[in-house]
């Protein structure tokens, strides 16, 4: 099940990742999923703001993953340009899941894949400046 939140400003975005980001614990998945512009990162940079990261969250459409250290540590993954499935051990995950989270932008087949348990999140433009996010239950 999914409550859905309209968002009006980027603030909004960030403010609903910071608290999805305080629900969250080390091991847990959530798959971003919403067209360029949607939202995404913005609310990743409200996760990693609950989880203590004090560095400057960016897209990694070119790096593939960026971890940033916290309190519990944050991996950022974009499969945008993915075409195959990569390994968790190259992205350093199966290593780090006991004391990290992750979200994972342009999911599409390959997050499930990769992540059979994780959660959606999904981000619609409803207009220039609102986004409808659909969190999953317990964020």
């Amino acid at each position: 099940m999914a409550s859905d939140v309209l968002s009006r400003a980027p603030s909004e975005t960030r403010a609903l990742g910071r608290r999805a980001g305080e629900r969250l614990r080390a091991g847990d998945v959530l798959l971003l999923v919403g067209e360029l512009g949607s939202g995404k990162t913005t609310f990743v940079k409200g996760v990693a703001e609950a989880c203590g990261v004090t560095a400057e969250v960016r897209s990694p459409t070119f790096a593939l993953v960026h971890r940033y250290r916290g309190r519990v540590d944050l991996f950022h993954v974009d499969l945008y340009r993915e075409r195959e499935a990569p390994a968790l051990d190259d992205l350093g995950w199966d290593a780090a899941k006991a004391t990290s989270m992750a979200m994972v932008e342009w999911p599409r087949s390959l997050g499930p894949a990769l992540w059979p348990d994780a959660r959606t999140v999904t981000f619609e433009h409803v207009d220039a400046t609102t986004r409808r996010v659909s969190l999953p239950d317990g964020l």
